[in-house]
């Protein structure tokens, strides 16, 4: 485990201090949207295990997936993440590691499985992306795998554009796309976040590729998005309002300056978020 650890993307997974405090959906916002994903999550079946969900930069998708990874599954029983970041987060070498020291660390068989396969051959900590992807995510859930009754496992992989290379990106894409293929019965879910970027726009399209996933795309300005930004800016100036103890007497501040910045900010969370934290 801790020659795996050496290979894995240090911070990560949606429950690492590195990222604390995580984004997170304000309360009361985007419940439709994590509507869908989770019962996604619990009801895919066949192929159809990948879901994408698309929007532009600073929509709050980061926010989205780490509600959904917080959130209570019962038919799910492992879960693996993997959070890029530009910032440090990014080798997207390092991706099918990650995912693989997360569930072993959560799931024993899952552990004593790979542990088998390093000691027999070690070089796997060297090999291709695809080789371990063979090896870590699809072996250990054939039909005949001791994991076989695992249950759902559900894969978050969140800023898949953040990841150094496009060219990795597709590989990964390409690797998910043909697991969920090749292996209609394997356990895996897959939740994948990022931007409209032409290259992962073009993997999707593809008319082979659309029997395996749906798609959720989050508009930059639409009238859930604004009203959801509206609550998000509401709630946060009645804290700041209590907290720093202004006059409660009198609205504060002033409806049309709120409206100001509720015009202003759209149905951008983004910021939203920077005008709060300003203020």
């Amino acid at each position: 485990m801790e020659k795996l650890l050496e290979k894995t993307i240090p911070g990560a997974a949606f429950d690492s201090s590195a990222r604390n405090p995580p984004p997170r959906c304000h309360p009361g916002t985007r419940l439709a949207i994590l509507a869908r994903c989770l019962e996604f999550i619990a009801n895919a079946t066949d192929e159809r295990k990948m879901r994408w969900v698309v929007g532009a930069a600073g929509v709050g998708k980061s926010a989205i997936m780490q509600s959904v990874a917080e959130s209570p599954l019962p038919s799910v029983s492992e879960r693996a993440s993997i959070f890029f970041s530009i910032n440090e987060r990014n080798d997207g070498t390092k991706a099918i590691i990650t995912l693989a020291f997360q569930l072993a660390a959560k799931c024993e068989p899952y552990r004593q499985l790979i542990e088998h396969e390093i000691t027999r051959d070690p070089s796997l900590l060297q090999s291709s992306l695809s080789a371990q992807f063979r090896k870590f995510l699809i072996r250990p859930f054939l039909p005949h795998s001791p994991l076989n009754s695992i249950g759902r496992v559900l894969i978050i992989i969140d800023g898949l554009d953040e990841c150094d290379k496009s060219d990795t990106q597709r590989e990964l894409l390409q690797l998910i796309y043909d697991a969920c293929s090749a292996y209609p019965s394997s356990p895996i879910v897959w939740m994948i976040a990022s931007r409209p970027e032409p290259h992962i726009i073009s993997f999707f399209a593809q008319d082979h590729v659309t029997a395996v996933y749906e798609k959720e795309e989050i508009l930059v300005d639409s009238d859930g998005a604004r009203e959801d930004v509206e609550r998000y800016l509401r709630d946060e100036l009645t804290r700041i309002q209590k907290e720093f103890l202004l006059n409660r007497r009198s609205q504060w501040p002033p409806e049309q300056d709120f409206w100001k910045l509720a015009n202003a900010s759209g149905g951008l969370f983004v910021f939203a978020d920077t005008a709060i934290k300003y203020i």
